[in-house]
């Protein structure tokens, strides 16, 4: 049960909230931009949010979007520009959400920071360029504090810290984490994942970051009796 509650708990965390937190952009009015995607997610206006996009971008979005929309219950969006160009802008996304696994409710919050292309106004491609993406227990009093780059180095040796900012008792926290490739289909166990007790009160690792540009992503997770808190963390990779 266990196995299947950790390969469920990361399989959603990293499979959606990846690659649908990513509804993105005309190359406008940074207000009007944040304020009519904003509208068209949150207030469900699907021509709205169709007509932002070419035809072969809104494809791909649609598919990641209705995927997103059988898991997650009622998402509320959040969309400020943060830099615009004459053919790219790049954005603050935060999703808040929830999701049922093995009728236990888990509450999602997402912060991503993207960068849209755009032709003739409208959609051309998106692009993650990192990510936090957290789930917790539903009413869980763990508070875990996240300390990890947001960019490294090609090469980099470099450490991701999950603290718990106030222990609850003397429990054991049982706790894990993974390099997830991009590419790889996610299935997840319990020794696949690490899973092991400390009395820490968090969760700590090194990290190789891969020898060529792009992207890595972290997953980890902690568990307590009272409560199980999961991280998936993209970060960059750069020269």
């Amino acid at each position: 049960m266990r196995n299947s509650l950790i390969a469920k708990l990361i399989g959603c965390l990293f499979l959606y909230p990846l690659s649908i937190n990513s509804a993105c952009s005309k190359n406008i009015d940074n207000v009007f931009l944040s304020t009519q995607l904003e509208e068209s997610l949150n207030q469900k206006k699907y021509d709205l949010m169709k007509d932002l996009f070419l035809k072969k971008s809104f494809n791909n979005f649609n598919k990641q979007y209705l995927d997103f929309k059988k898991n997650y219950k009622d998402p509320k969006w959040s969309i400020k520009a943060i830099k615009s160009l004459p053919n790219e802008i790049f954005l603050d996304v935060r999703i808040t959400s929830s999701i049922e696994i093995n009728e236990q409710v888990y509450n999602l919050n997402s912060k991503q920071y993207m960068k849209i292309e755009t032709f003739k106004n409208k959609i051309k491609s998106y692009k993650v360029i990192n990510e936090e993406s957290i789930l917790n227990s539903h009413k869980s009093p763990l508070i875990i504090k996240i300390i990890s780059p947001d960019k490294v180095r090609t090469g980099e040796r470099y450490e991701i810290n999950l603290i718990v900012e106030k222990p609850l008792d003397d429990s054991l926290i049982a706790s894990g984490m993974i390099i997830i490739n991009n590419n790889e289909n996610v299935k997840i166990s319990n020794n696949q994942f690490g899973i092991k007790p400390t009395q820490s009160g968090g969760l700590f690792k090194y990290i190789q970051a891969p020898l060529s540009p792009g992207f890595q992503t972290i997953s980890a997770i902690i568990t307590h009796p009272k409560g199980i808190y999961s991280i998936t963390k993209k970060i960059e990779v750069g020269s």
